[in-house]
């Protein structure tokens, strides 16, 4: 196979960190833009679970969890500060995204998709979203008194920075002007507008035409 294959849908966190994370390692993939309501077979084919991101390696390997093909990326690209600069800052790293992919990811899809869920139980599981925020808020907060950047682990850009900030995206948008507006989360939106004012955004939110294997490939990031 000529060229890595991400099978990706432009508005899913989990497969905005996955492209965020190639991107940013400078791995070149073929970017495949999945309908999710009409999967391609290919994708059936390669993985069980068949959502996506699921990356399909030039040599045949196939890595269907988002954090993986972070890593897979990362390690590729040699940048390993981006994992800590010591066991401690690596278990503190994946802590924090364990917490965002179960503690948070579970409330916020009964926050921002209440209908789906319990409606009656929509600003509970709001609250407990803001709960976790804060204590991201909080870390954030203790760097800047300290004149450092505005980043989640000893104000140094991580795997954790790069794996969260697409679900706090998502919260975002489900209240965008009471999040803009929220003092309370200052420092927090200083760092997710870090994200969104960078000049490789708009190339990781790029809205392309679904996948066709009649279409020419496209290249990643090109």
């Amino acid at each position: 196979m000529k060229h890595n294959i991400l099978y990706s849908f432009r508005r899913c966190p989990y497969a905005i960190r996955a492209r965020w994370a190639l991107l940013n390692t400078n791995q070149t993939v073929e970017l495949r833009e999945v309908d999710l309501k009409n999967k391609p077979i290919e994708l059936i084919q390669i993985s069980n679970k068949a959502t996506v991101p699921v990356l399909q390696t030039s040599l045949n390997q196939v890595i269907d969890e988002s954090l993986d093909i972070m890593i897979w990326s990362i390690e590729r690209s040699n940048i390993h500060t981006l994992f800590g600069n010591n066991n401690y800052k690596s278990k503190e790293i994946f802590n924090l995204i364990e917490t965002n992919d179960n503690r948070f990811k579970y409330h916020l899809d009964r926050f921002k998709y209440a209908s789906r869920f319990d409606l009656e139980e929509s600003e509970t599981h709001r609250d407990a979203c803001m709960k976790i925020l804060l204590s991201l808020n909080n870390r954030l907060r203790e760097f800047s008194i300290k004149g450092k950047p505005l980043f989640l682990i000893d104000a140094k850009e991580t795997l954790a920075d790069w794996a969260i900030w697409p679900f706090v995206r998502q919260f975002r948008i489900a209240d965008i002007k009471k999040f803009d507006q929220n003092n309370e989360i200052k420092f927090l939106r200083s760092w997710l507008n870090y994200f969104f004012t960078h000049k490789k955004y708009s190339i990781v939110m790029k809205k392309n035409e679904p996948w066709s294997k009649k279409n020419e490939p496209l290249i990643f990031g090109k």
